[in-house]
């Protein structure tokens, strides 16, 4: 694997182009943590990951200046480690995206999961993240709260079905600005 945290970086860049400058702090973090030896144990046997993908915020209140896409795509490690608060599992992630004014925004959280109830195949979750989210730009700074320089802090709950281990779906409430439902695939990592 390769351990040069600056050549991963040049690499998202080239994909990412212009927006690629706003990321340079979280790409390089990343970067250097899946480039870590393998000791470091970033990833510990019974550990998975979930990809999520939502194309639209449905919002409680029109304005002729939201965008009708959003594309929300989020990736989490969902571990045993980190736990509180008698959670089922805890979870890392990042999600990109467009805002709902589109500007591209990152949320870079932490969070637990509560399984809820064994519903036919699957399983009822409920789960609160919370972390920093960039990415409200002037003129639309002020939609969030306690926004600074672009980056201001979140928490987000939301409640879930996860079908057969793998096939998810979660609704996500925004504050009071909407709900995000998304589709996810939780995988283990190839060992």
């Amino acid at each position: 694997m390769n351990h040069d945290p600056i050549r991963a970086l040049e690499t998202v860049r080239r994909h990412l182009g212009h927006r690629a400058s706003r990321l340079a702090p979280a790409c390089l973090a990343l970067s250097a943590a899946l480039t870590a030896p393998a000791h470091a144990q970033l990833v510990a046997p019974g550990d998975q990951f979930m990809l999520a993908y939502s194309p639209h915020v449905i919002h409680f209140h029109y304005s002729p200046d939201h965008v009708d896409w959003n594309n929300f795509v989020a990736l989490e490690l969902q571990t045993d480690r980190t736990r509180v608060f008698n959670a089922s599992r805890a979870t890392f992630g990042i999600s990109l995206f467009d805002n709902s004014f589109g500007q591209f925004s990152q949320y870079v959280y932490w969070g637990q999961i509560w399984d809820i109830a064994k519903v036919g195949p699957g399983t009822m979750f409920g789960k609160v993240t919370a972390g920093l989210l960039n990415g409200y730009k002037p003129p639309y700074d002020d939609k969030i709260p306690f926004n600074k320089a672009g980056v201001a802090p979140a928490i987000v709950p939301s409640i879930g079905y996860r079908y057969n281990e793998n096939l998810g779906a979660e609704l996500a409430l925004l504050g009071n600005n909407g709900l995000l439902f998304a589709v996810s695939w939780t995988f283990a990592p190839q060992r």
